[in-house]
């Protein structure tokens, strides 16, 4: 039996975004750029409401399948996932947040789309002016850059700073970080149609800690009662609409959530990666259940050590009721148990093994999440 997650306006939601980049199409760099579905005359970037993922896939693999299909274009180079934004669905004005990609776009084999208007645009438009779109195969049709949403004005920001610092030659830009997407195995119980919709998401930490001055590195989980295995602490990403929330985007999501289930503060230090895992829905009734989780993983510790200590020594007192105990172990004794999956989650095994393969400084910074500018 697989997961059925039903959608709560409560939480928010993760989709995608992609920027593809061209100098050929017209001579100049330029960006992709595609009329709404409800054909109005305002414009995007492709993307939005993306199909479940299969097993195994990123949140990259979809962006780009997606991107593809809206725009007829075919995606020669993968440039990674440069940013994550905070918005609103156009349709219900849901709280989301826009993954948003990169990539370099073959300007020469344009086939069918999904029936939009496909345009390309310079350098700054929309940004520090209006700007012009140019129809993709008939530069004689125009359209003023007039946003279909006040993000998009973000992300053609980021754009644009790509295009700036962008090699050419290289087919490539040194201008902010890539951040890695992971593939996760599907938590689906049966093979069903591929639907498009919005995953939910989540926020999760590894966190790191040294028990003593002379300890060697430890990583600390939580245990939650009923459990077979540990995992990492964290929750669902709340929609600011509820007066109530306070894990109003990723970052804060992980302190909130990390001081709640370990009973002490804790500071998110850098983003691992962002895992896509495919789950159940109803087929006949898409539209009510999310199609994936999609999940920020943070590197963090403890604000204080001290609490640390005050916590293992007396778990009952810190711990929420859900939470049967901690679990400590060392930086090897973590690496064995991540390759044994002897962990809660799918998407923590895959989180964890990133971790490993990597180095300290492949961690994202921060600054790569803007901030949902809701307090």
């Amino acid at each position: 039996m697989g997961l059925l997650i039903p959608k709560n306006p409560k939480y928010a939601e993760a989709t995608i975004t992609f920027i593809g980049l061209s100098n050929s199409i017209y001579g100049k760099p330029q960006y992709v750029l595609v009329n709404p579905s409800d054909n109005s005359t305002t414009l995007k970037f492709p993307g939005l409401k993306y199909r479940r993922p299969r097993e195994g896939e990123t949140l990259e693999d979809v962006a780009v399948e997606r991107f593809e299909q809206q725009t007829g274009l075919k995606v020669s180079k993968r440039l990674g996932l440069r940013g994550i934004i905070p918005g609103r669905s156009r349709h219900t004005n849901h709280w989301i947040f826009r993954n948003v990609f990169l990539g370099v776009v073959d300007g020469t084999s344009a086939g069918e789309n999904d029936g939009r208007t496909v345009y390309m645009a310079d350098a700054g438009s929309g940004v520090i002016k209006k700007g012009i779109a140019y129809e993709l195969g008939n530069s004689q049709n125009r359209a003023i850059v007039n946003w279909s949403t006040p993000e998009d004005r973000s992300v053609a920001e980021l754009a644009t700073n790509c295009l700036y610092n962008f090699n050419w030659n290289r087919l490539g830009t040194t201008w902010n970080r890539k951040i890695p997407c992971i593939g996760v195995p599907s938590l689906t119980s049966r093979d069903l149609d591929d639907k498009e919709g919005c995953g939910l998401a989540v926020s999760s930490m590894m966190l790191i800690y040294k028990p003593t001055p002379e300890d060697e590195l430890h990583v600390m989980m939580v245990k939650r009662k009923g459990d077979k295995f540990p995992g990492y602490a964290g929750g669902k990403i709340e929609n600011p609409e509820d007066s109530s929330s306070q894990n109003l985007d990723p970052i804060s999501c992980c302190a909130k959530e990390g001081a709640d289930e370990f009973g002490f503060g804790i500071m998110p230090l850098g983003l691992i990666g962002v895992t896509c895992t495919p789950i159940d829905v109803f087929s006949e009734n898409p539209e009510s259940n999310y199609n994936s989780l999609v999940n920020y993983s943070f590197v963090a510790r403890p604000v204080n050590p001290l609490e640390v200590k005050k916590c293992l020594e007396n778990p009952r007192e810190h711990l929420e009721d859900k939470m049967e105990s901690y679990v400590s172990e060392s930086l090897t004794e973590h690496r064995d148990r991540i390759f044994k999956k002897q962990i809660r989650m799918p998407d923590m095994v895959e989180i964890g093994k990133y971790f490993f393969e990597g180095k300290p400084g492949d961690r994202i910074p921060l600054t790569q999440i803007i901030d949902s500018g809701v307090y």
